[in-house]
């Protein structure tokens, strides 16, 4: 598949995952409402590097799509959780990230960790943390990025990703 059509679709897709508006995608990414749109409806014909990759980064896509890489067996949420547990002593349990993003609820001792994944941590793992509660547990995509939304506001996370 060509890219401009895979990206369009990936950036649809992930758009109406995280319930922006093509607006708030666009301000996100210094692009008008009208590329984006025209992106999404193929009926774009071109589009700079530079501007596939500001989409790619802000959405969590490597260029040409492909996933993140992990350790052979491990799950995104054990990545994840273990990426958001470098810089301190203890370390933030696959269950207690899961907890957090299913039900929205942390324990107090497990705070700064759930900040450090949502202000730090790549989208792209992000992304498959979100894949991987829909495959293995049903829980919505949306509902999911409208719950890390939530969090972030709570925990005051300053990344773009959270304030569009």
């Amino acid at each position: 598949m060509p890219l401009l059509p895979e990206l369009a679709s990936a950036v649809r897709r992930r758009r109406q995952e995280l319930g922006w508006t093509q607006q708030q995608l666009a301000a996100a990414v210094q692009l008008s409402r009208a590329t984006i749109n025209e992106l999404e409806s193929g009926r774009l014909k071109d589009l700079s590097a530079n501007r596939v990759e500001r989409l790619a980064n802000e959405l969590g896509f490597a260029v040409g799509l492909v996933r993140t890489r992990r350790p052979k067996g491990s799950s995104s949420l054990e990545t994840a959780a273990r990426t958001a547990s470098v810089s301190y002593a203890s370390q933030l349990p696959p269950a207690v990230l899961f907890e957090a993003l299913s039900q929205g609820t942390v324990p107090p001792d497990h705070v700064p960790h759930l900040r450090t994944l949502l202000q730090e941590v790549p989208v792209a793992l992000l992304a498959d943390v979100v894949d991987e509660l829909q495959e293995a547990h049903g829980i919505d995509k949306a509902e999911t990025w409208k719950r890390m939304r939530g969090l972030a506001a709570v925990l005051k996370c300053e990344r773009t990703l959270w304030s569009t």
